[in-house]
């Protein structure tokens, strides 16, 4: 049985907003898998450097999405 989480948001800092269902995190970039067909891509990176990360944590945060960030360099994050 698989569970069907709604999207997590990310705010970058230019202010545009993406969303994935699918991602990990780790060596400070989010890795998320893309819609080849829609994007081009089978996945795509995401430096966490490039997000508004209290933004990010907010925007999850109101929609109830579970979102957390790896507290040291070596922890990798999976979607829950």
């Amino acid at each position: 049985m698989t569970r069907n989480l709604p999207p997590a948001t990310f705010v970058f800092r230019d202010g545009h907003r993406e969303q994935s269902r699918d991602y990990f995190i780790a060596s400070g970039v989010i890795h998320t898998r893309s819609d080849y067909w829609a994007s081009g891509s089978w996945s795509k990176k995401i430096p966490l450097a490039e997000l508004d990360l209290p933004a990010t944590y907010q925007a999850n945060q109101e929609q109830g999405v579970p979102f957390r960030l790896p507290t040291a360099p070596n922890e990798v994050i999976t979607r829950p």
